[in-house]
């Protein structure tokens, strides 16, 4: 009898790691407009929430969702707290402490806003900037290129994007680095979108991804996921998905 267990418990875990069982997994992140967020009677949406639904519908999952700060989003996922994290740019640093998924399933550009009518020259360089109040959001990352020089521009930190884009009216900044997709849903929100200009040229293109732990189980999770995503996506239902809630696809 002790051997038959045996037996049988190796068979259901060779079928597991083969079919990914199913099971709870419990997605984070903060909130991104259109890609993570919670409406008033506490339903998660956006284009992040649709993907992991109906994957994990599919894996025959129980999911659930929470909407933490950026940074502690971030913690939980890495001390697996959290099986996936939603929505986060890749980055070498990153990539320690999360394992991402093969596909982004988001694109964002990355722009520098100032107010309207102000004397500013951005062209691309820089080297231009030093003297203007940069203003950047705590966590985010914004490319390669930005974060290479980011040490000698010495930007401000905004403990979030609506506090980055208040000291930007109030004129505590005179720029600030965000994404358009985030920034354009806070201007609506406040009224405000005729106060602001974006900057050309863009700063960089950013892809968000799904980031999982860095355990067996998320590793099984992750690659079972990525298959789901695949066909996600073949099937035309991510771009129907990316349709509805006006983001852009990579």
């Amino acid at each position: 009898m002790t051997l038959l267990k045996t037996v049988l418990s190796l068979i259901a875990l060779l079928f597991c790691t083969q079919m990914a069982c199913a099971g709870q997994v419990l997605a984070v992140g903060a909130e991104f407009a259109s890609v993570f967020e919670r409406t008033a009677s506490g339903e998660f949406i956006g284009l992040g929430a649709d993907i992991i639904r109906a994957i994990a519908r599919q894996n025959g999952d129980e999911v659930r969702f929470e909407i933490y700060p950026w940074a502690r989003a971030q913690w939980m996922v890495e001390n697996e707290q959290a099986q996936i994290l939603i929505g986060p740019y890749k980055s070498a640093e990153r990539e320690a402490k999360f394992v991402f998924a093969r596909r982004a399933f988001y694109r964002d550009l990355m722009v520098l806003y100032a107010r309207k009518g102000a004397a500013l020259n951005w062209d691309g360089n820089y080297a231009n900037l030093p003297g203007n109040r940069l203003g950047v959001i705590n966590g985010w990352v914004y490319g390669p290129q930005f974060e290479s020089v980011r040490a000698v521009l010495k930007p401000v930190l905004a403990n979030s994007l609506t506090n980055g884009v208040n000291m930007l009216l109030t004129k505590r900044l005179d720029l600030l680095a965000s994404n358009m997709r985030n920034t354009e849903a806070i201007l609506k929100a406040m009224g405000n979108n005729n106060d602001l200009q974006v900057l050309e040229p863009f700063m960089d293109i950013q892809d968000g991804y799904l980031a999982y732990c860095k355990n067996a189980a998320c590793e099984q999770l992750r690659v079972r996921y990525d298959e789901l995503f695949e066909q996600l996506r073949d099937s035309g239902s991510l771009q129907l998905m990316a349709r509805r809630v006006n983001v852009r696809l990579p």
